[in-house]
């Protein structure tokens, strides 16, 4: 048997020895930690990443409960990135890990992916800054792509997910997502909806006058989705990974799985008019 880490032996037969060498060096910046983000973390940490950073300005709260993985009464109030390190240490504790309390800014968004902490540069990017966070997310896809590191965005909405992966030749994701007046375009951004999704919601969600609906079950599916892309590029190569123009989308409960492209998704379907599988 090959002599690993028994924390993660269990990995071996989907993962190869040298693979799990290579996690163990690989550093992934996890920006925004709490639905998708912080189960994302939490993931990689027990695939046997060995390097990660976590971003977040934010605390918990009671409404965060429904989804976040850190996110307990008892956990109210605190910095969500601490609760998460805690996680993440309490599986792998020797884990390396820097926290980024003031979340991505203009000023440090260059030194956060070069590396601070004692840690190497960042490898790979995971940016699930919330939506009303849209100028952090220009600085840090920017920044990804003048230092060429793959950056993905998973947004979790119902009980599903839509992942997109910019590689640096990519265009800039304002460009693609940001309406004139500052706010992200979700309609294109997650070019599908759950055939359950109430109307009223989701025309308040649009209008930037109400919350993205979702649930447990879309955090997860987003994490799982970004984790397994950030798998194909440590594995494969990160040319691998499915890249913009095209996306994937899985709805759980709809049975529903879709690798589209961008700049050739269809309209967004009714609420409650979606086909199944």
């Amino acid at each position: 048997m090959t002599n690993v880490n028994p924390r993660f032996q269990r990995n071996l037969g989907v993962l190869h020895p040298q693979t799990m060498d290579k996690l163990a060096s690989t550093h992934v910046l996890v920006a925004g930690v709490g639905g998708a983000g912080g189960q994302c973390a939490v993931d990689l940490t027990r695939l046997g990443f060995g390097c990660l950073t976590l971003a977040d300005f934010d605390v918990y709260e009671r409404h965060n409960i429904n989804r976040q993985i850190g996110c307990f009464e008892s956990t109210l109030g605190q910095h969500k990135v601490d609760v998460v390190e805690r996680l993440c240490r309490d599986i792998h504790p020797d884990l390396r890990v820097h926290k980024v309390k003031e979340g991505i800014t203009d000023a440090n968004v260059a030194d956060v992916l070069k590396g601070l902490g004692g840690l190497p540069p960042v490898d790979y990017v995971v940016e699930v800054i919330d939506i009303a966070g849209a100028r952090a997310k220009e600085s840090l896809h920017q920044t990804c792509r003048q230092l060429g590191i793959p950056i993905m965005t998973g947004l979790m909405l119902g009980f599903g997910a839509a992942l997109h992966v910019f590689q640096p030749d990519a265009p800039l994701y304002e460009e693609l997502f940001i309406l004139p007046d500052g706010r992200i375009d979700l309609p294109k951004i997650i070019p599908h909806l759950g055939s359950y999704m109430l109307q009223e919601y989701m025309d308040a969600c649009y209008q930037g006058k109400g919350h993205a609906p979702t649930c447990v079950i879309g955090a997860t599916t987003a994490a799982g989705l970004m984790v397994s892309e950030i798998m194909r590029g440590v594995m494969l190569g990160a040319r691998a990974m499915v890249s913009w123009p095209e996306y994937l989308y899985v709805d759980l409960f709809d049975h529903r799985y879709v690798r589209g492209s961008v700049s050739a998704a269809r309209p967004v379907r009714p609420v409650g008019q979606g086909a199944r599988g």
